[in-house]
């Protein structure tokens, strides 16, 4: 590793390690103990599963807001508020409340995927990033196997209203050490945006978002990318309200039950991410997000099964895929949107993805509660939800094949002009 990215890598390391601790403890819980516990409704799940993307439809404005400023900010503070209100998960009490801080603190905590993108690309070469950051994520998902399984333990015996808020004071931790990561960075000098009249300030907005979408309309190859996650990315959100219905009423699942299976996956978990680390930086992060878009297919057929034997020690095939796909589309992901971006517009490719996400994952939680509702009126099978997951899923991964091989051909392209030249 450069030495230039030592000190980088060890703040990003301890940062990860606590917000893994913190993430361990809350995300694998929510779903069930909302569902056991509370009694929530399908239509309360999907608006839990939608509320990561509600935040990243506002990720295009907050990239506008971050141009030509620290990036840190946008990280520091927007984990710093959406952690402090899971403490207050003290005083939920009942499935909405529970469902409105959860929701809350991921909506918030979507301001700061843009910022981390652009500082992520900063701190670390391109050539050797996919292996830094499998590090990075290896310890963020070692900190949460041991969160989740002392936590199911727990939960078990003590309240989330006791487990929650102590984890979120982890997560605020992790927080407040991130921000050493860029701690030299200069501060820029005031923007005389800030000053300009509100037309003016309206204008530059809309032009600066009306910018950033046409990059859907001048990178072709980009364009594939962006509606292939989008699209096997809306079968896997569809499926995100029914599993925790199928896990607790169909196959009698518990909190610590399924904290041994999420372990499972985040051992895999580890692993892979080593393995996809070399593979994004010696192959290409591109070809990594197709295998990995085929891998997940297995966990919608995986499930038909599973409901078909009423057995839950039948998902563990699963839980398994989901780890190596878990690792494998965390990197390969990342690293391909940045291989699009240039280093001047990190923040808007990131900003337009998440912004995409944010459509789709606003509206396919709730689709897959009116399907699974629609479903049991007309008495049919809840395994066909996952059936038209997985057609999804696969229009997905075709795609993605149709963007790898226009951005490797594109990339063959530049590499032949620059040769001639």
């Amino acid at each position: 590793m450069p030495q230039t990215a030592r000190d980088a890598f060890v703040t990003d390391l301890t940062s990860m390690l606590l917000a893994g601790l913190y993430a361990g403890c809350v995300f694998p819980f929510v779903n069930i103990i909302a569902r056991r516990d509370l009694h929530a409704s399908p239509e309360v799940l999907g608006f839990m599963a939608a509320a990561p993307f509600l935040g990243n439809l506002c990720s295009l404005l907050w990239a506008r807001a971050m141009e030509g400023r620290r990036k840190i900010p946008f990280v520091l503070y927007s984990h710093l508020a959406a952690r402090s209100l899971v403490v207050t998960m003290a005083l939920a009490t009942g499935p909405w409340p529970f469902a409105l801080i959860i929701s809350g603190a991921q909506i918030i905590g979507t301001i700061a995927t843009p910022a981390y993108a652009a500082i992520i690309k900063e701190v670390y070469p391109d050539d050797q990033r996919g292996r830094i950051m499998s590090m990075t994520r290896a310890v963020f998902v070692v900190a949460q196997i041991l969160a989740t399984f002392v936590a199911g333990w727990l939960l078990t015996r003590i309240s989330y209203r006791v487990v929650f808020p102590l984890a979120a004071l982890l997560g605020i931790a992790a927080a407040i050490v991130f921000r050493r990561i860029v701690s030299d960075e200069p501060e820029p000098a005031p923007e005389p945006r800030a000053a300009a009249p509100i037309g003016r300030r309206l204008r530059e907005t809309t032009r600066y978002l009306w910018e950033t979408l046409g990059i859907l309309k001048v990178d072709r190859a980009y364009r594939w990318f962006a509606f292939s996650v989008f699209t096997y990315g809306f079968g896997n959100l569809i499926l995100m309200p029914i599993y925790p219905l199928v896990q607790v009423d169909q196959l009698g699942m518990r909190t610590d039950d399924l904290a041994h299976l999420q372990n499972l996956a985040q051992i895999v978990a580890v692993l892979a991410y080593f393995y996809w680390g070399r593979y994004v930086d010696r192959r290409s992060p591109q070809r990594a997000v197709t295998v990995n878009i085929l891998l997940n297919a297995w966990i919608p057929i995986v499930y038909i099964q599973a409901m078909a034997v009423g057995e839950a020690w039948v998902l563990l095939p699963a839980f398994l895929i989901s780890g190596v796909v878990m690792a494998g589309i965390d990197l390969s992901y990342f690293n391909a949107l940045l291989g699009f971006a240039r280093e001047q517009n990190v923040a808007r490719y990131q900003a337009l993805q998440s912004f995409l996400l944010g459509l789709r994952g606003t509206v396919a939680p709730f689709i897959g509660s009116g399907l699974v509702r629609a479903l049991d009126a007309h008495r049919l099978d809840r395994r066909w939800a996952f059936v038209i997951a997985l057609v999804f899923i696969l229009a997905g991964c075709w795609m993605q094949i149709v963007a790898t091989r226009r951005h490797e051909a594109m990339r063959r392209a530049a590499a032949a002009s620059s040769s001639t030249e």
